[in-house]
């Protein structure tokens, strides 16, 4: 998931099919990405990687079609890493839900998450429980 494509480049898999056959894999696999939500892993040892590249075309060992509630929930443990955060509406146009707002503000008042705005950060003193504020973000 590295390559990053305009989504208006690929319209449909027929396309992804396309890119694949010309030999752009990571725009092919970026665009079913796109249309599908996939989330994918790909083989860790680089000599088996290679192995899989040179006779499939590409070194992915799993796949995994993403609910909404994954898609958010990989949209918070993506952006939270980042210093500018998230915007909260972003999470709620994957899940259909909107962030607790109970659970907002204990994490602020505790100083853990900090919102600004349209804008949520984690503050340095979340940054070493990153796991635990998101997982209380996300239930």
């Amino acid at each position: 998931m590295s390559a990053i494509v305009d989504p208006g480049e690929v319209k449909d898999i027929e396309r992804a099919k396309l890119l694949l056959v010309e030999g752009r894999l990571g725009a092919a696999r970026a665009a079913l990405d796109h249309a599908h939500k996939l989330a994918t892993a790909t083989e860790k040892h680089p000599e088996t990687w290679l192995g899989l590249v040179e006779s499939e075309g590409h070194g992915i060992i799993d796949e995994e079609v993403l609910t909404s509630e994954a898609e958010g929930d990989e949209f918070l443990l993506m952006g939270l890493r980042l210093k500018e955060g998230v915007d909260p509406r972003r999470f709620e146009a994957f899940t259909g839900r909107r962030l607790n707002e109970r659970r907002l503000r204990n994490l602020e008042e505790e100083g853990l998450i900090q919102v600004d705005g349209s804008r949520l950060a984690v503050t340095p003193k979340g940054f070493p429980v990153l796991n635990a504020v998101i997982a209380e973000l996300a239930a």
